[in-house]
């Protein structure tokens, strides 16, 4: 008889991600959880996550092995085989246990949709670096998402993407925050500077510890004293009166695609602006 795991209903929740993964899935309704060979589960094609750790994955390995396999597993059909949506480090470590097959609920879900449950379980569960974690936020707002519906989906603020997304602009800094030399914040400031000298010698100072945060806006300001003395309060007060002028009476007279439209857009002033207010609230 194999032996299963005792588990809490809070590790339950844990190890199947019942919150925002299951609003991503709701949609879905219930499927029938099937017995599928290991050798026909594929891993799920959008993964941000890249180092899923040897030692802990052996840790889990061995619990199977003792224990048996708990719950199951989400994924879609593709072709003759099947894509997982998550759960791919059980997936692994079943692997490495012998097992040779794995119950699945099988779910019709778009590449969106698996983009979104890669992302949600790994922060939830605070399994990425800050840069794959930007680099999944980047596929997501290559597929159309804002930074609000975002925000929405995976648990974090607005402002904390677009945090992370400046980032991915200056390569030389992701690269450093990637490998922990650099913090979040302190590479934000230093994605600030267009000149790559200035960059990596603010880089190499902060890694020696010889900079703190207050220290590098300070440098920031030096190397770039436009940025002092800029006003935004003309432009806000433009798009403020913009946006004041719209006539919502006729807003129910438009079009449907029209309206699609229109609301994406207001979505994304929303997301801006929030990602502007939390950056001044952050001061």
């Amino acid at each position: 008889m194999v032996k299963r795991a005792r588990v809490t209903s809070e590790d339950a929740q844990r190890a199947l991600g019942v919150d925002l993964l299951d609003r991503i899935l709701e949609g879905e309704g219930l499927a029938e959880v099937i017995e599928v060979p290991i050798s026909q589960i594929d891993p799920n094609p959008f993964q941000p996550r890249q180092d899923f750790g040897t030692e802990s994955l052996e840790e889990l390995a061995a619990s199977i092995r003792a224990q048996g396999f708990y719950g199951h597993l989400v994924a879609r059909r593709a072709g003759e085989r099947y894509q997982l949506a998550y759960g791919e480090r059980r997936l692994r470590a079943a692997q490495m246990a012998g097992l040779s097959e794995l119950p699945l609920s099988v779910r019709d879900l778009s590449d969106g949709q698996m983009l979104e449950v890669a992302i949600t379980e790994n922060v939830q569960r605070k399994d990425l670096n800050p840069i794959e974690e930007a680099e999944a936020y980047n596929r997501l707002v290559q597929l159309g998402y804002s930074y609000r519906q975002i925000s929405d989906k995976v648990g974090k603020s607005a402002g904390h993407i677009s945090d992370l997304l400046k980032l991915l602009q200056k390569p030389d800094v992701a690269e450093q925050v990637r490998q922990g030399e650099v913090g979040i914040v302190e590479g934000r400031e230093i994605a600030k500077i267009e000149d790559a000298d200035i960059r990596q010698e603010l880089l190499e100072k902060v890694s020696r510890g010889e900079l703190d945060r207050e220290g590098i806006k300070i440098a920031v300001s030096q190397v770039q004293p436009a940025a002092r003395t800029f006003n935004p309060l003309p432009i806000l007060k433009a798009a403020q009166r913009k946006i004041e002028s719209l006539q919502l009476d006729l807003l129910s007279e438009l079009e449907p695609a029209s309206r699609n439209q229109v609301r994406q857009m207001l979505q994304t002033i929303i997301a801006q602006a929030t990602a502007l207010l939390e950056h001044l609230q952050q001061e």
